[in-house]
């Protein structure tokens, strides 16, 4: 009454009104929660106070639910996720994330995930009140982590000795049954290709995870590469042909390099998602495809937005999880561990005491190094070193100590984004932000190859 008098049309009116409207749902009183909202959004939309009307969206959302209507609360609870994403509002919208989970309208992979994310806000800020809400939550019903298989999962490890690396791997493993899109942020060489590959191996689903370039697809061919298409359908198809979205079926689909897709590219990405329906090209028939999506970039996707160079729809339907990886400079306590993994996958016998003096020497000297590639370049440094040392620990360290470091780094760079862009050199370039001549010199200088392609995963 006395923000009317004061300011009938103001944040006093929008925020007290949208306050009283979660007050009526805590007193179960549905129809006036609605009400009061509807009143509260009037205002807010009017003087675009927008986590005023995320918060009216989150109370449409519990009387959704109330009255069992789950999908219109779904998509209450997706509209206001959304905007408080969108304005950095952590604190609504790990509350609502929270609400999410216990609204049971979500299955206990979704739920699970919802929690732990809401959770970790709510342990970073120290709010008690939810911590706790949260962690009972999770120990009356939150799933085991389900893993494919051991041998799956040990296959793409991701390694994590750093507090921080140990968190993003808790976050995975309890996000990797849910349906939700994940976007994978941090710079080139961080790990983003190896978390994607891990969450899809503790997921528990069946199908393959499938990766695509997301800038490497030519507009002519984006139909045909992500659907498919029939025999006859157009001038040289003489096939049947699966599309990627198709073989990605029971399994996930990996979008890396996304900020760098063309707009085409995104408004039939964006179209699948929110349909998760494909129809080859030439034929009459539809299917449904049960996918999970994991996106990957290192650039700014907001400023590519700001920019009109990403669509700010699909932003929202692949940030539904978010994941930043730092750069390795941020966590070199992963370091010893992560040379110990490249040396394994080498054939180095390191296991046991025996090499613990000469290992911890040679961690101690990449510890000190800058790594400006990150994980990437230590890899190839490693792999390209440890291939010339033959299993002699001590050769490599001295290896690592003398002017070839450099050089092995620049190589071994290069040849991993030659090998990433089927030797485009222009494509090339511009992946390590350096000019073609440049690139065409290194070629020259390393005497570089194609056939040099060494499989350096890890």
């Amino acid at each position: 009454e006395l923000s009317m008098k004061i300011a009938p049309e103001s944040a006093l009116i929008s925020q007290t009104k949208r306050l009283l409207a979660d007050a009526y749902i805590g007193l179960e009183k549905f129809d006036k929660a609605q009400k009061t909202a509807e009143d509260a959004l009037i205002v807010a939309e009017k003087i675009n106070e927008r986590v005023e009307i995320a918060g009216c969206y989150r109370v449409f959302a519990r009387v959704a639910t109330h009255n069992r209507e789950q999908e219109n609360a779904r998509e209450w609870y997706r509209k206001a996720c959304e905007i408080f994403a969108l304005i950095q509002s952590r604190y609504e919208l790990a509350v609502t994330r929270y609400l999410m989970a216990i609204s049971g309208l979500h299955d206990t992979g979704e739920r699970s995930a919802l929690l732990y994310m809401a959770r970790e806000y709510f342990i970073s800020e120290d709010v008690k009140p939810y911590t706790k809400k949260v962690n009972q939550a999770i120990s009356k019903g939150a799933p085991q982590l389900a893993v494919r298989s051991t041998e799956e999962r040990d296959k793409y490890p991701f390694i994590a000795v750093h507090p921080k690396t140990k968190k993003i791997v808790e976050l995975a493993e309890n996000i990797a049954r849910a349906d939700m899109s994940v976007l994978l942020t941090g710079p080139t060489g961080c790990g983003k290709d190896q978390l994607a590959r891990y969450i899809h191996a503790c997921s528990g689903r069946v199908g393959r995870f499938v990766t695509i370039n997301s800038a490497a697809i030519p507009e002519s061919m984006i139909e045909s590469e992500l659907f498919g298409y029939k025999k006859g359908a157009f001038t040289g198809a003489d096939r049947d042909k699966t599309g990627l979205f198709e073989l990605a079926d029971n399994g996930t689909f990996y979008l890396n390099e996304i900020a760098d897709s063309t707009l085409a590219f995104q408004v039939k990405l964006l179209e699948f998602i929110e349909t998760k329906i494909v129809r080859r090209l030439g034929d009459g028939n539809s299917r449904k495809i049960n996918v999970r999506i994991i996106a990957a970039t290192n650039h700014d996707l907001e400023k590519q937005i700001r920019e009109r160079k990403f669509r700010l729809d699909l932003y929202h339907r692949l940030n539904e999880i978010p994941i930043a990886i730092p750069p390795l400079s941020e966590r070199k306590e992963d370091i010893p561990e992560l040379t110990r993994h490249f040396l394994k996958l080498l054939g180095y016998k390191i296991d046991g005491g025996k090499y613990k003096k000469e290992l911890k020497a040679l961690s101690n000297i990449l510890v000190k190094r800058n790594w400006p590639g990150n994980v990437r370049q230590l890899r190839g440094i490693l792999l390209h070193l440890g291939f010339i040392a033959k299993g002699n620990l001590e050769k490599l360290t001295e290896l690592i100590k003398n002017d070839s470091f450099e050089n092995g780094t620049k190589r071994e760079e290069l040849l991993k984004a030659l090998s990433e862009t089927d030797w485009n050199q222009r494509e090339t370039a511009r992946l390590l932000n350096i000019s073609e001549g440049t690139i065409r010199y290194r070629i020259k200088k390393y005497n570089l190859k194609k056939e040099d392609h060494i499989d350096t995963r890890a």
